[in-house]
C-alpha cells in the first residue's frame, strides 16, 4: 500500500463515527482513480490506497481480526542480505510478532517503511516506522480517540484533530526546512521518530525505540576493509531492491549519489533509464548526460520547471507522460524510481567541518552548533516578527538542536552531529514526496537509506568521512566508468580529481540560476501580494509593514528578501489553518487576533530591514 490512515478508540465507551470515516475515505487521496480499501469493527477504522507499485498490496486481515497496514519495504533479513522477501511475506512475520506484542523482529529491518497493527482482542494499536523514521506516519492522541495518517494533509481536513499552530516547529521549519524532534506544525500532531514505536490501550500510550544509531561503536579496523565492506552492502542494498527486474527507471545529475546507484544497477546487469533534471549550461547536465553514456543508460533530459519548486517527484512524473520519454524496453515496476537520497549526508558529510567534530570532542556543543548554525545561515528573522514572539523564539534553534544532542549517547562526541542530521534533516528530507504520492504516483527506491549499509557507514571513524574523504576513496571499488567521467563536487570537499569541461556553470551558480529565479520571484511576489492583501493577517505574530517594504525592496531588485517572503508565508499558511490559534514555547494558545489589522510605520520597517 501507499497512503494510510486509520482512528482507533481508546476505550470501551468512545466510538467511531460514520463522518469521520467518510472524511477519511474523502481525503485519503486525490486521485479518483484510487479505490479505498478498509476495516471497521467497534473500536478502528483503517483505511488505505494502493498505487499499485510493488505489486502487492500490504493489507493483512487475520480470522481472529487482528489487521496489519503496511507503506513501503520493511525487508527483513532472510539470511542472504542480496535477496529479499515481497511485502506480503515480511508483513506475515511482522504481524504475527505484533500479535504478541512483540518488535524484536523490527530489528532485522533494513528497508523505508511505516505500519500500524491492531490487536482487537487486547484493544491495542501499534503504530511503527523505519529506522530512520523517512517514511511520515503522524499521530494525533485525544482522550477518546487516536487519529492517524501516513500524510499530514489527512489530519488537516479532520474537524476532530484540533489545529493549534506550534511557533517553535514552525520556527523550526523556516530556519531549517523541517521542525525537530516528533514535532510538527500543529501542537499535539506528531510525527513518529526514527525506529519508534507507538503502542496505544488500555493502560496508556507507550513509546518506544527498537533500534538506536548511536549505539554502533567506531570501528577499529583497517580502512581498505571498511571500504569494501561499505561497498559490498552498497551493492547487497541495490540487489535485494531490485529483485531481479531487467529494466528500471532512476534519477542521474553530475553528481555522485545517483551515479552510485545507476552503477551499481548496471553492474548487476539492469537497464536503465536515466532522468536528468538540470539547467542547461550547467556541470549537473553535461556531466549526468556523460556519465550516461559511460555508465551505458539509457539518458533522458528533462526540463526543471520552476512552477514545481524542484519537486523532483513532480517533475519525472510529467516526464513519464509525455511521448518524448517513453520508455522501451518499459520497467517492471514503472511506478518504482531509483534515486540517490541521502548519499552527500550520510556518506559525504556535507553541512559538518572539522571544527565541528572539534568542538563536539572538546565539549563545546554550544560552539559546535553555532558554527553549524552560521554555516547554515539558519536564524530567526527577528524583525519579521512582533517583538513579544521574536524574544520567545529567538533561541529556538540552538535550543533544538541542543536538546537533540542530549539524547544521543555517541562513543564519539564528535560523531553526534551528523547523526542530529540524519535523525532529522534526512528523515524529514522526504516528507513532501510522500505528502503527495497521490498525485505523481511514484515510490522511490532509495538504496543510500539501507540499514544495512548505513549502519556500516556510521561505523568508520568520523575523522576518515568528512569532506567525502571516505565517500571518494570507496568509488575506487566500483566499475571504472564510475571514475572515468569527471563529477560535480562540493565546494571546500575533496575535489573531483578529473578536469571540468571549461564553461559549465556550478548547478545553482547565480547566473545559470536567472532563468529559474525569475518565475521563482514572480511567484513569490505575487504571495506576498495575498498576504498583505487579506482580510486577516497574522499581526499578533508578523509586522505587515516589514512584509511591505520587504516586497517592495525584492521587486525593485535593491536586494534579495525573497528569503522574508518565504518565512512569512510559512507562518501564515499554518495561522491560516489553524484559525489564527498558536501556541509559543511554554505558553496556553493564543487567542484568535481581532479582523481589524493595525498600520505600521513604514520608516521603522524599512529601518529594520536594512540595519
Amino acid at each position: 500500500m501507499t497512503i494510510f490512515a486509520g482512528l482507533f478508540c481508546r476505550h470501551g465507551g468512545a466510538r467511531v463515527g460514520d463522518s469521520t470515516c467518510d472524511a477519511l475515505r474523502r481525503t485519503l487521496s486525490r486521485d479518483i482513480r484510487d479505490t479505498v480499501s478498509e476495516f471497521r469493527d467497534a473500536r478502528v477504522f483503517l483505511a488505505k490506497v494502493d498505487i499499485g507499485a510493488y505489486g502487492e498490496p500490504a493489507f493483512l486481515v487475520r480470522p481472529g481480526g487482528s489487521v496489519s497496514l503496511l507503506a513501503g519495504e520493511p525487508l527483513l533479513a532472510t539470511g542472504d542480505p542480496r535477496v529479499a522477501r515481497g511485502r506480503s511475506a515480511d508483513l506475515a512475520l511482522l504481524h504475527d510478532s505484533w500479535d504478541r506484542s512483540d518488535c524484536s523482529s523490527l530489528a532485522g529491518a533494513r528497508g523505508v517503511f511505516c505500519a500500524v497493527h491492531y490487536h482487537p482482542d487486547a484493544g491495542r494499536l501499534t503504530l511503527v516506522t523505519d529506522k530512520l523514521g523517512v517514511r511520515p506516519l503522524y499521530y494525533w492522541i485525544g482522550e477518546d480517540h487516536v487519529i492517524f495518517a501516513t500524510a499530514m494533509r489527512v489530519l488537516e481536513a479532520l474537524a476532530e484533530v484540533p489545529k493549534q499552530m506550534d511557533l517553535r516547529a514552525v520556527t523550526e521549519a523556516a530556519c531549517f526546512g523541517f521542525p525537530l524532534g516528533d514535532r510538527t506544525p500543529y501542537q499535539g500532531v506528531r510525527a513518529l521518530r526514527a525506529a519508534e514505536v507507538v503502542q496505544v490501550s488500555g493502560a496508556g500510550v507507550a513509546r518506544s525505540q527498537y533500534w538506536r544509531w548511536d549505539d554502533i561503536p567506531p570501528a577499529r579496523r583497517p580502512q581498505q576493509e571498511l571500504l569494501q565492506e561499505a561497498y559490498d552492502r552498497f551493492t547487497a542494498a541495490v540487489a535485494c531492491r531490485r529483485r531481479g527486474d531487467r529494466t528500471t527507471t532512476a534519477f542521474l545529475s553530475g553528481g555522485l549519489d545517483s551515479r552510485c546507484v545507476v552503477a551499481a544497477l548496471r553492474a548487476q546487469g539492469a537497464e536503465v533509464h536515466a532522468f536528468n533534471f538540470a539547467l542547461p549550461g550547467t556541470q549537473d547536465r553535461i556531466l549526468g548526460a556523460a556519465c550516461a553514456a559511460a555508465l551505458g543508460a539509457r539518458h533522458h533530459q528533462g526540463t526543471m520547471r520552476p512552477d514545481v519548486e524542484l519537486r523532483f517527484s513532480a517533475l519525472l512524473a510529467d516526464a513519464l507522460n509525455t511521448p518524448e520519454h517513453c520508455l522501451a524496453p518499459p520497467p517492471e515496476h514503472p511506478r518504482v524510481v531509483w534515486s540517490g537520497e541521502g548519499g552527500s549526508v550520510g556518506v559525504g558529510y556535507v553541512y559538518l567541518t572539522r571544527g565541528m567534530v572539534d568542538q563536539l570532542r572538546a565539549g563545546d556543543p554550544d560552539g559546535a552548533i553555532a558554527a553549524f548554525l552560521e554555516r547554515q545561515k539558519a536564524a530567526v528573522l527577528r524583525k519579521l516578527l512582533r517583538p513579544a514572539v521574536a524574544d520567545a523564539v529567538a533561541d529556538i534553534p540552538r535550543r533544538g538542536i541542543r536538546e537533540e544532542l542530549d539524547d544521543l549517547r555517541c562513543a564519539d562526541p564528535g560523531r553526534s552531529l551528523h547523526l542530529f542530521l540524519l535523525l532529522n534533516d534526512q528523515r524529514r528530507h522526504l516528507a513532501g514526496h510522500f505528502e503527495n504520492i497521490d498525485l505523481h504516483r511514484l515510490e522511490f527506491t532509495l538504496p543510500f537509506f539501507d540499514s544495512d549499509f548505513l549502519q556500516s557507514i556510521l561505523a568508520v571513524p568520523i575523522d576518515l568521512c568528512v569532506y567525502h574523504q571516505f565517500y571518494v576513496k570507496w568509488l575506487d571499488l566500483f566499475p571504472a566508468a564510475v571514475t572515468s567521467v569527471p563529477w560535480q563536487s562540493y565546494p571546500g570537499h575533496v575535489p573531483c580529481p578529473l578536469p571540468i569541461p571549461p564553461g559549465l556553470h556550478y548547478q545553482w551558480q547565480a547566473a545559470r540560476m536567472k532563468a529559474w529565479h525569475g518565475p521563482r520571484k514572480q511567484a513569490l511576489l505575487r504571495r506576498a501580494g495575498e498576504m498583505l492583501a487579506a482580510q486577516r493577517f497574522p499581526r499578533d505574530l508578523l509586522s505587515k509593514s516589514v512584509l511591505r517594504v520587504a516586497g517592495w525592496i525584492y521587486r525593485t531588485g535593491l536586494r534579495d528578501y525573497g528569503y522574508v517572503i518565504q518565512h512569512a508565508s510559512l507562518y501564515y499558511t499554518y495561522w491560516e489553518r489553524s484559525g489564527g490559534r498558536w501556541v509559543a514555547p511554554g505558553t496556553a494558545p493564543a487567542s484568535p487576533p481581532p479582523t481589524q489589522d493595525a498600520t505600521g510605520e513604514r520608516r521603522l520597517a524599512t529601518d529594520a530591514l536594512t540595519r
